[in-house]
Protein backbone atom coordinates (compact mmCIF):
# COMPACT_ATOMS: atom_id res chain seq x y z
CA UNK A 1 0.00 0.00 0.00
CA UNK A 2 1.65 3.49 -1.03
CA UNK A 3 1.39 6.41 1.57
CA UNK A 4 -1.66 8.45 0.18
CA UNK A 5 -3.54 4.63 0.63
CA UNK A 6 -2.88 4.19 4.30
CA UNK A 7 -3.76 7.83 4.59
CA UNK A 8 -6.86 7.72 2.88
CA UNK A 9 -7.71 4.06 4.46
CA UNK A 10 -7.05 5.57 8.31
CA UNK A 11 -9.11 8.32 7.34
CA UNK A 12 -11.90 6.05 6.33
CA UNK A 13 -11.57 3.89 9.61
CA UNK A 14 -11.91 6.81 11.95
CA UNK A 15 -14.62 8.18 10.29
CA UNK A 16 -16.87 4.93 10.29
CA UNK A 17 -15.33 4.23 13.60
CA UNK A 18 -16.42 8.20 14.77
CA UNK A 19 -20.11 7.38 12.92
CA UNK A 20 -21.05 3.94 14.85
CA UNK A 21 -20.64 5.91 18.82
CA UNK A 22 -22.20 9.19 18.13
CA UNK A 23 -24.87 10.53 19.96
CA UNK A 24 -27.99 10.82 17.79
CA UNK A 25 -27.66 14.42 18.75
CA UNK A 26 -24.78 16.20 18.03
CA UNK A 27 -25.44 18.66 21.58
CA UNK A 28 -24.94 14.62 23.19
CA UNK A 29 -21.03 14.36 21.87
CA UNK A 30 -19.57 14.90 25.31
CA UNK A 31 -18.15 12.30 27.13
CA UNK A 32 -17.79 11.85 30.72
CA UNK A 33 -15.22 9.35 32.87
CA UNK A 34 -15.87 8.28 36.44
CA UNK A 35 -14.26 6.32 37.97
CA UNK A 36 -13.46 3.32 35.31
CA UNK A 37 -16.73 4.08 33.55
CA UNK A 38 -16.91 6.43 30.65
CA UNK A 39 -20.61 7.32 29.42
CA UNK A 40 -21.52 9.95 26.24
CA UNK A 41 -24.34 13.01 26.66
CA UNK A 42 -25.32 15.88 28.00
CA UNK A 43 -28.89 15.66 28.14
CA UNK A 44 -28.80 12.02 29.04
CA UNK A 45 -25.78 9.48 29.30
CA UNK A 46 -25.40 6.66 27.79
CA UNK A 47 -22.99 3.76 28.25
CA UNK A 48 -19.70 4.00 26.18
CA UNK A 49 -17.13 1.51 28.43
CA UNK A 50 -16.38 -0.04 31.45
CA UNK A 51 -12.40 -0.28 31.84
CA UNK A 52 -10.01 -1.65 33.75
CA UNK A 53 -8.04 1.89 35.40
CA UNK A 54 -9.74 5.44 36.09
CA UNK A 55 -6.91 6.58 33.52
CA UNK A 56 -8.33 4.30 30.53
CA UNK A 57 -11.63 6.05 31.00
CA UNK A 58 -10.29 9.56 31.18
CA UNK A 59 -8.18 8.75 28.04
CA UNK A 60 -11.15 6.77 26.03
CA UNK A 61 -13.33 10.19 27.27
CA UNK A 62 -10.48 12.30 25.18
CA UNK A 63 -10.36 9.92 22.38
CA UNK A 64 -14.09 10.71 21.91
CA UNK A 65 -15.74 10.67 17.82
CA UNK A 66 -15.17 14.81 17.58
CA UNK A 67 -11.24 13.96 18.16
CA UNK A 68 -11.92 10.85 15.34
CA UNK A 69 -13.50 13.08 13.02
CA UNK A 70 -10.71 15.84 13.13
CA UNK A 71 -7.93 13.52 12.92
CA UNK A 72 -9.83 11.76 9.88
CA UNK A 73 -9.69 15.67 8.10
CA UNK A 74 -5.98 16.24 9.19
CA UNK A 75 -5.23 12.59 6.90
CA UNK A 76 -7.78 13.05 4.44
CA UNK A 77 -6.15 16.91 4.18
CA UNK A 78 -2.64 14.75 2.72
CA UNK A 79 -4.75 13.91 -0.20
CA UNK A 80 -3.50 14.53 -3.59
CA UNK A 81 -0.29 15.34 -2.41
CA UNK A 82 2.72 12.56 -3.59
CA UNK A 83 4.69 11.38 -1.05
CA UNK A 84 8.11 8.99 -1.69
CA UNK A 85 9.10 7.38 1.23
CA UNK A 86 12.39 6.55 -0.42
CA UNK A 87 12.84 10.38 -0.53
CA UNK A 88 13.08 12.75 2.27
CA UNK A 89 9.38 13.30 3.98
CA UNK A 90 8.82 16.68 5.53
CA UNK A 91 7.94 16.32 9.60
CA UNK A 92 4.46 16.56 9.93
CA UNK A 93 3.96 14.13 6.85
CA UNK A 94 6.32 11.18 9.13
CA UNK A 95 3.78 12.40 11.56
CA UNK A 96 0.54 11.41 9.67
CA UNK A 97 2.10 8.19 7.99
CA UNK A 98 2.67 7.47 11.21
CA UNK A 99 -0.44 7.77 12.77
CA UNK A 100 -2.00 6.28 9.98
CA UNK A 101 -0.11 3.33 10.05
CA UNK A 102 -1.21 3.03 14.08
CA UNK A 103 -4.78 3.08 12.69
CA UNK A 104 -4.48 0.34 10.05
CA UNK A 105 -2.08 -1.87 12.57
CA UNK A 106 0.61 -1.68 10.60
CA UNK A 107 3.10 0.36 12.43
CA UNK A 108 6.84 -1.31 12.53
Amino acid sequence: MNPADELRTAAQTLRTLSKAISAPDERDQVFHAEGTDVTQGRTGLYDVATTQTTELADYIAAMHPGVGTALAAWLESWTGIEMYEAHALPEDARHALAVARQINGTAP
